[in-house]
């Protein structure tokens, strides 16, 4: 499971497309694996919750020209790799990684762009979700 976080400014374009960039190359990553969807902290209404949506990695590679200004307009040349997903879903419920997660979850605070959930921390929110939004995962 990984947290893909975005700006408040790209988060719909990432949702429609099912798309998000990277400067650095993913590695060890599978191919079916969920991702949470984390809007930045900053770009957050006072009472809005950051993980919003639910998507499944589906494919990795470079990003071609002229791709990335299509998708997130003023970003071109910024990243070099595109991650495609599918079955995109609306989470219910929005959430913070802190609802699910207590204290554990300052681990992804300073997280830019994506990272991996560590296994005990996936367990947790799978174990979330199950109870709050038991239709969003497979």
């Amino acid at each position: 499971m990984f947290l893909f976080k975005t700006s408040g400014a790209t988060l719909a374009s990432v949702v429609k497309n099912q798309k998000h960039a990277f400067r650095g190359q993913p590695r060890d990553w599978h191919m079916g694996e969920i991702v949470l969807v984390s809007k930045n902290r900053a770009d957050c209404d006072k009472n809005e919750r950051q993980i919003q949506y639910v998507m499944v990695l589906d494919s990795i590679r470079h990003i071609q020209p002229g791709e990335s200004e299509r998708y997130w307009p003023g970003t071109e040349g910024r990243w070099r790799y595109l991650v495609q997903c599918r079955d995109t879903q609306r989470v219910n419920r929005p959430f913070n990684l802190q609802e699910a997660l207590g204290i554990s979850a300052k681990e992804y605070s300073a997280v830019m762009t994506f990272k991996r959930l560590n296994p005990e921390h996936e367990v947790q929110l799978r174990t979330f979700l199950k109870h709050r939004e038991p239709e969003l995962l497979p």
